[in-house]
């Protein structure tokens, strides 16, 4: 009978639960709070623990798969089902792989368990970082463009196609509602957006926007305003402003093609002043997932 030591065991799995949770959130372009990632894996770690204990339920199928899901809902609190099976996969792959590394390790017999456990973390981690850049490098080299219709009044008719191109850095959410944001240039707006708020977003003036928004009494306006946290060099707690809009179409390739639009309903508008990309042409930026 082998000896387990508790407060190895409890090190170990808090260790490797956090780095696949860690690992899951990056592939998914989550930024789950490090308190949420600490959370989860601690759950995972109380039910190895329990397994100790209580073999009937603990060890079998169904109990692991109530603990996995369990833990990304912990971490990522997802909304919809299909963000929660998007997780639950990436997270199911990113465990696969480790136990894949750590089992190789232990065929070798050239380590011990504890370096086992981190030897695993440390190349696992490695290897998913190389896999990640690679991928965000080919994207990058063959990026995918597309067009965004954005209306923000459903009930006025009146909307904007704008070039926009894929950038899968783009990791900005809605904090209310957890999904992603669209970031394009204030001046693509100037016939839709009241000039005093264009002007005012130009300034980068928050706190005036909110001022002009209530004393005006738009009603459309503040009600769709939102306040879109982001970091950047140099920046380390920015805020962006923001317009929910009620119609957004995405057209991969253009506006003239006829791919199938993918169309979403309550995703945030941030707007800048400055051009979005290198390129002036395109006046949108898309996160990935937004793409059918």
């Amino acid at each position: 009978m082998n000896t387990v030591y508790l407060d190895v065991l409890i090190a170990e799995n808090t260790l490797m639960n956090f780095v696949i949770l860690h690992i899951t959130a990056k592939i998914t372009s989550q930024s789950p709070r490090k308190i949420r990632l600490l959370i989860g894996a601690g759950v995972g770690t109380v039910y190895a623990v329990l397994a100790l204990f209580v073999e009937t339920f603990f060890t079998a199928f169904a109990g692991k798969l109530l603990l996995s899901a369990v833990m990304v809902f912990v971490v990522f609190i997802p909304k919809k089902i299909k963000d929660f099976l998007r997780y639950s996969l990436f997270f199911y792959a990113v465990t696969f792989l480790f136990a894949g590394l750590s089992f190789a390790l232990v065929l070798s017999g050239s380590t011990k368990a504890v370096s086992n456990i981190l030897i695993t973390a440390c190349v696992g981690y490695l290897m998913i970082e190389a896999i990640l850049k690679f991928i965000k490098k080919y994207i990058k080299t063959g990026k995918i463009f597309a067009s965004v219709y954005i209306q923000f009044d459903k009930e006025e008719k009146e909307g904007v196609w704008l070039p926009a191109i894929v950038d899968t850095g783009n990791s900005l959410r809605d904090p209310f509602s957890g999904e992603p944001v669209i970031v394009a240039e204030v001046s693509a707006f100037k016939e839709i957006i009241p000039n005093e708020i264009c002007d005012l977003i130009h300034e980068n003036n928050l706190e005036d926007i909110t001022k002009h928004l209530a004393s005006a009494n738009s009603t459309q306006w503040i009600k769709r305003l939102r306040l879109i946290p982001y970091k950047a060099v140099g920046t380390e707690n920015g805020m962006m402003t923001g317009f929910k809009a009620d119609v957004v179409r995405i057209r991969e390739g253009g506006e003239q093609e006829k791919n199938k639009d993918n169309e979403l309903s309550g995703i945030v508008i941030c707007l800048c002043a400055e051009t979005v990309f290198e390129n002036e042409e395109y006046k949108a930026l898309l996160a990935s997932e937004m793409i059918a």
